[in-house]
């Protein structure tokens, strides 16, 4: 897996697989979102579903990675960390690997990581496809803090040095406000970017939160099915068509 120091202090690996038009795959896991986890759950059991990794590598040049302090990525920790923090990695790896616009698919965290990376660099975005996003309701508040809590233990575990003070901090940048933690509605309802959004269906990943990044956005469609035996079997289809519409016109700089 290879590993490339960006100018901001973060260590990241990073995976490529394929050829074609750029998707950067932003994985599921919260904060220990990690290129493995596309396939496999944190625990280690196999995930159910599609792997962007196979269904589109045959298409796209698909790139995956470990996020700061996750995986065998590392990053400085402080309290100012949030999400502008993991769009500025995000940006800084596309820089350094010389690529100018990309499509993105996220899962769980990584739509609102993809959100992020639109408010902070529309211009370098065809397309996203927002699949589970993470937001806040009255039903997974704890979850939320007992998510943040297994990564600051993780961290721990790995001999890192933690001012509890600031880790506060952080977990407040990163989840203290509401929606979908890293923009506001105000952005969504503004957004451009064409997006394609598979709602959830559990606590973690509210259905109401995907309805409505879907209603807001003025170029955004649902695929309201996409987790049912039916919607599985054209999950592939579905998106292959979705990035397609929005590839750069051959010979565009």
């Amino acid at each position: 897996m290879p590993a490339i120091d960006l100018p901001n202090g973060t260590h990241m690996h990073y995976e490529i697989a394929g050829e074609g038009p750029v998707l950067l795959a932003l994985a599921p896991g919260g904060l220990h979102s990690r290129s493995e986890l596309w396939n496999y759950r944190e625990d280690g059991r196999p995930r159910g579903g599609v792997s962007p990794v196979a269904a589109f590598a045959h298409r796209h040049t698909v790139l995956t990675l470990d996020q700061r302090n996750a995986g065998r990525s590392t990053a400085p920790i402080s309290q100012s960390d949030g999400w502008q923090a993991y769009a500025e990695d995000h940006l800084l790896l596309l820089d350094a690997l010389g690529i100018e616009r990309c499509h993105i698919i996220g899962a769980c965290i990584g739509p609102s990581f993809a959100l992020k990376i639109i408010e902070l660099a529309p211009q370098r975005v065809l397309s996203a496809v927002l699949q589970q996003p993470i937001g806040k309701s009255d039903d997974n508040l704890q979850l939320r803090r007992q998510s943040f809590n297994s990564w600051s233990e993780k961290l721990l575990a790995q001999g890192r040095q933690l001012d509890m003070r600031v880790m506060a901090a952080i977990e407040r940048n990163l989840f203290g406000s509401d929606f979908v933690y890293s923009v506001s509605r105000d952005f969504v309802r503004a957004c451009a970017t064409p997006l394609l959004v598979l709602p959830g269906n559990d606590a973690r990943h509210p259905k109401a939160v995907g309805e409505e990044i879907a209603a807001l956005a003025p170029n955004a469609r649902l695929f309201s099915d996409w987790d049912s035996a039916a919607g599985q079997a054209l999950y592939a289809e579905t998106l292959h068509t979705f990035f397609d519409s929005h590839n750069e016109p051959v010979g565009q700089p």
